[in-house]
């Protein structure tokens, strides 16, 4: 039922409306079984911290990271929060190299240990993983921070855009959904705030040192 009366989601991130508000979309997860429930207020607890870094440094990143891992339980809120967090961890070492500085010394994700390793390679030998990963420097080279951000939440929608081609009506069906619904969300918020010198503003409050990333 619950899966039923949710609108569809608009093939691209970057539309003008939402599908569903965030006043019906709670109204319809109260379907859910308490314990669903309480996993999908993990996963928005979880999303909103990854859009923001908590304004932290690198270690207490990766400290809050491996407590979030810690008490999530179900398998594919991990995958996702996983994913979400490879991909910063591949853009915050392509922002260390533009700058000049060496590998990083803290981090998160399935690839921490490789991009250190190869560090000095183009792609981070990655690139059969992440073809986007050149795409993203040549972003960064150019100073395009609006449209480098586009980018970055684009590569976690395509994710779990393929990602939910695997579910039907399940609870992972919804938590694919919301995740894709808090993207648009998220995107339309940056847009209410036109104007690189605005867009940058943001970024520098809610990432801290990450802003960086964007410069």
């Amino acid at each position: 039922m619950l899966i039923c009366s949710l609108p569809a989601l608009p093939p691209r991130l970057d539309v003008d409306r939402l599908p569903i508000t965030l006043e019906r979309l709670q109204g319809r997860l109260r379907m859910l079984e308490p314990e669903d429930a309480q996993d999908i207020n993990r996963l928005l607890d979880i999303l909103a911290w990854s859009r923001q870094f908590v304004k932290a440094a690198d270690a207490t990143v990766v400290k809050r990271y491996g407590e979030l891992m810690q008490e999530v339980t179900n398998p594919l809120v991990r995958e996702v929060f996983a994913a979400d967090m490879d991909v910063r961890m591949i853009v915050a070492a392509l922002r260390r190299r533009r700058h000049g500085l060496g590998p990083p010394t803290v981090g998160v994700g399935q690839w921490f240990e490789h991009i250190r390793r190869y560090f000095n390679q183009p792609d981070f030998r990655l690139g059969h993983v992440f073809p986007w990963i050149l795409p993203f420097e040549q972003l960064l080279e150019q100073g395009d921070v609006l449209n480098l951000y586009r980018q970055v939440l684009g590569v976690t929608w395509a994710y779990l855009k393929k990602r939910a081609e695997d579910y039907d009506f399940t609870f992972e069906a919804v938590v694919l959904y919301l995740a894709r619904w808090e993207i648009i969300r998220h995107w339309q918020q940056l847009q209410a705030e036109r104007g690189r010198a605005v867009f940058e503003a943001l970024v520098t409050e809610a990432l801290g040192e990450y802003a960086k990333l964007y410069s």
